[in-house]
């Protein structure tokens, strides 16, 4: 099956990876406002069908990208997107930060955060729709240990419902509240 993303057709295989959404584009949008015209190094975390990933790549071909996934279907179907398109990017299985390089301008991610049993995503890979607990063990792990992956100055974007949530490298503390706030407010 195949799904257009930012102008661009994906393959996807509904059941196995996440099928990206529309509003994940946004996410993509603030990454490349953030990274301009200059070379950086961007990460993205739990890649799925490798969509964030190969725009980023293709749209700013200055940019280093790397993109992990725990998921051995994930990054079958994101290389295939990759290769497909000629993107060059650096996929990697690894769970969140593992096996991405140090000192990255930028980490992007649209991770599971759905608590367990939410209805509305039957259709879609547990694991790439439902965190732990409240639903943001995901998203704590990677900002516990997104600090030691970025340069001064780096920072991160996150999609969290349909919202693209920004920090620095410093604010990172805040970004984990505003987090832990939105899913406080929404119970």
């Amino acid at each position: 099956m195949a799904t257009s993303f930012h102008g661009l057709t994906f393959l996807t295989e509904p059941g196995r990876v996440f099928t990206p959404r529309p509003s994940t584009e946004s996410l993509v949008d603030a990454a490349l406002e953030r990274l301009g015209d200059e070379p950086a190094r961007v990460a993205d975390v739990g890649t799925g069908a490798g969509v964030i990933a190969v725009t980023l790549a293709l749209r700013a071909p200055q940019v280093e990208v790397w993109a992990t996934d725990k998921c051995a279907s994930a990054l079958r179907v994101a290389t295939a997107n990759a290769k497909r398109l000629g993107a060059q990017v650096h996929l990697v299985q690894g769970d969140l930060l593992d096996a991405i390089p140090r000192d990255l301008d930028l980490i992007v991610a649209n991770l599971p955060y759905l608590a367990p049993g939410t209805p509305g995503y039957e259709d879609e890979p547990e694991a790439a729709v439902f965190s732990t607990g409240d639903g943001l063990d995901h998203y704590r792990r990677l900002l516990a240990g997104a600090a030691d992956h970025l340069r001064d100055g780096g920072g991160v974007l996150l999609q969290f419902d349909g919202e693209v949530l920004e920090a620095e490298r410093s604010e990172l503390p805040w970004l984990r509240s505003r987090l832990e706030s939105l899913v406080a407010a929404a119970a």
